[in-house]
């Protein structure tokens, strides 16, 4: 039994030497790739950081590239058709001070499906883009996102903040499950649900369909003065305000109907708990 102890803490120290899985600092094997050719194949990026500040940027050539600055380890690997950036950074107590940062880049050709997965850090993409698909995830830190244009957009935050500027799509779906949500400058058709916390959307153009349900929280559409839609809303125990005026108004106990413009889109609203307000 001793043998076979010693013979298997052999084996699990030769593999950390070797592939390094958990990146403890110093090894000489399993260090991490930092780029990744893009070629045909690859129909998706897929950004992953935890407690780290991390920073998209647009760039020439062919390659999804990251440079760390600071503590932790980044990996750029090719997995099927996709290409998957990740970091890796330890926990501390001093990890408020850490001015520890990722810089992440994709080459501007790239035109397919972007994934931002957001752990409890930061990330920033402050340029002009234009993909297929669009998907933000946020889990406890912050994202700042600006110049995208998708066909479609997924936008959830689980608790934390994001902030979108410049959004251009056909439809988006944002879910809100605690914590701020706020877009401004967008333009296309949406699906809204607000489980908890705060949500604010100043829209440029509507283009298409609305639904906004809230459960727990506050809704907040800033629509322009020639939105064409017609409202279909109903409240069980919170308010539905809508400051725009509305043809063919109809109030009841627990419902608001009307037209503003052409009618062109509908825009089916739900207040469960909370407040919604369309001005």
């Amino acid at each position: 039994m001793k043998r076979f102890a010693i013979v298997l803490a052999i084996v699990v120290v030769v593999y950390l030497i070797f592939f390094n899985p958990i990146h403890l600092p110093g090894l000489p094997f399993g260090k991490q790739q930092s780029s990744a050719t893009l070629t045909k194949q690859v129909n998706q990026i897929q950004v992953k950081t935890g407690s780290i500040r991390a920073e998209v940027v647009l760039g020439e050539g062919n390659q999804v590239r990251a440079k760390l600055s600071g503590k932790g380890s980044v990996s750029v690997q090719r997995s099927g058709d996709s290409i998957q950036v990740k970091t890796h950074r330890q926990f501390s107590f001093f990890s408020w001070w850490d001015r520890s940062k990722v810089t992440i880049t994709i080459p501007r050709s790239y035109a397919r499906a972007l994934s931002l997965d957001i752990g409890s850090g930061t990330i920033n993409f402050d340029d002009e883009a234009t993909y297929r698909k669009l998907a933000v995830n946020v889990s406890s830190g912050s994202a700042n996102v600006k110049g995208i244009s998708a066909d479609s957009a997924q936008l959830v935050v689980h608790s934390g903040n994001l902030e979108m500027d410049q959004l251009h799509v056909r439809s988006a779906t944002l879910d809100l499950r605690s914590g701020n949500l706020k877009v401004t400058h967008f333009s296309g058709a949406f699906n809204a649900q607000v489980h908890s916390g705060n949500l604010k959307m100043g829209i440029t153009e509507l283009s298409g369909p609305v639904k906004a349900s809230v459960n727990s929280g506050l809704a907040n559409f800033d629509l322009p003065n020639d939105a064409d839609f017609r409202l279909n809303g109903k409240t069980n125990s919170g308010m539905l305000r809508c400051i725009l005026p509305l043809k063919e108004k109809q109030t009841g106990d627990k419902t608001i109907s009307g037209v503003h413009g052409s009618g062109t889109y509908t825009f089916d609203a739900t207040v469960n708990s909370g407040v919604l307000r369309i001005y």
